[in-house]
């Protein structure tokens, strides 16, 4: 009775291993080779070491269950989006008569209300991607002032007296 025992309990593990065991097998089965003047042996699938950053071995694969010879691979980020300077030179000139204008040519200039060399509030700012360069117009750089405040108004107010645009 303990003998059966014994082999039904055995069995179900010698079936794994020798079905885990099969392919390895058959792989790369040991090939026989003969050097001159020398008997014949035996020569393993296996007879270098593994090299460090070397795909997994075979015996680490068999204990961890991983496929031998995958790699991990890092996953794949995209880069940050470009912000193109769009602004020509008669542009510049143009908003740069209305920054004279709104703060004296300062581009820098932090208001509770109003930020920038243009004056863009601080709501427009945001509504219309200003965000995108910082989080205040005074902190963005002229060029960037100046693109926000061509989707707010396409063309500079016209500035023959400073008028508010």
């Amino acid at each position: 009775m303990r003998t059966r025992i014994a082999l039904v309990a055995i069995a179900p593990i010698a079936c794994i291993t020798i079905s885990t065991m099969a392919p390895v097998a058959d792989a790369q089965p040991a090939t026989p080779s003969r050097t001159a003047g020398a008997a014949l042996q035996l020569t393993s699938f296996n007879s270098s070491p593994p090299v460090a950053g070397s795909s997994i071995d075979l015996t680490t694969a068999l204990v961890t269950g991983t496929s031998a010879g995958v790699k991990e691979v890092a996953p794949v980020v995209p880069p940050e989006p470009v912000i193109v300077d769009t602004v020509t030179p008669a542009q510049r000139a143009a908003w740069n008569r209305v920054a004279m204008c709104e703060e004296g040519g300062n581009w820098h200039a932090d208001g509770p209300r109003f930020s920038g060399g243009l004056g863009i509030s601080t709501v427009n700012w945001v509504i219309y991607g200003g965000l995108q360069y910082a989080p205040r117009g005074a902190l963005a750089t002229p060029d960037q002032q100046i693109m926000v405040a061509q989707r707010i108004q396409s063309n500079p107010p016209d500035q023959h007296g400073c008028a508010s645009w």
